[in-house]
């Protein structure tokens, strides 16, 4: 019984609210100031490299396409050099074009034109050669068709002077035909 009366209290107390705490936020300080970074650091130097097309060494599955890759050559550090108060012009990369790359694509294009249109004369010949083999092939299956017929009918000829020759030899016996006197002459 006493229990029972427990369960009530305990599950009562359980709603009992209590009024809330204000909390009171302070007005954030800076606790530095904004300061420029000529003069305290160098930044950092990239470079832009084009790749062409290639094989992943680790899938050989799997072809990249051309594109350019990135690479910090050097990265921001500190100015450590004593009373350096100059501010110091940030480092970039050459933005120029050079002609002599310049150049070099170009010479590169007319190489792979000039590759392209020597690849191609070679087509058309062969394209050429090939058409000639076939009609060629061609030739000599109708030859083989007619030198097969010419054989059977030799062959049909043969069995034909064969069968004349035996009933010749039926016909005449071999006692009666004269033996050439020494008086002819031939």
């Amino acid at each position: 019984m006493k229990q029972l009366l427990l369960l009530p209290m305990l599950l009562l107390s359980a709603c009992a609210s209590h009024p809330p705490k204000k909390v009171i936020v302070a007005p954030a300080t800076p606790l530095g100031r904004p300061v420029r970074s000529d003069g305290l650091r160098f930044d950092d130097q990239l470079r832009e490299y084009r790749i062409g097309r290639y094989v992943d060494a680790r899938d050989p599955l799997v072809m990249h396409e051309g594109h350019p890759v990135y690479r910090v050559e050097s990265s921001a550090r500190w100015d450590l050099r004593p009373g350096s108060t100059v501010p110091r012009s940030p480092r970039g990369t050459v933005t120029t074009t050079s002609v002599s790359s310049n150049d070099a694509v170009v010479a590169e294009v007319n190489k792979q034109r000039a590759a392209t249109r020597a690849f191609t004369e070679q087509t058309a010949a062969l394209n050429q050669r090939l058409t000639e083999l076939g009609e060629a092939v061609g030739q000599t299956q109708e030859i083989a068709k007619q030198n097969l017929a010419l054989k059977r009918e030799v062959a049909a000829l043969r069995d034909n002077l064969n069968a004349l020759d035996a009933q010749l030899r039926q016909r005449k016996p071999a006692s009666s035909s004269p033996a050439p006197s020494p008086d002819d002459k031939w």
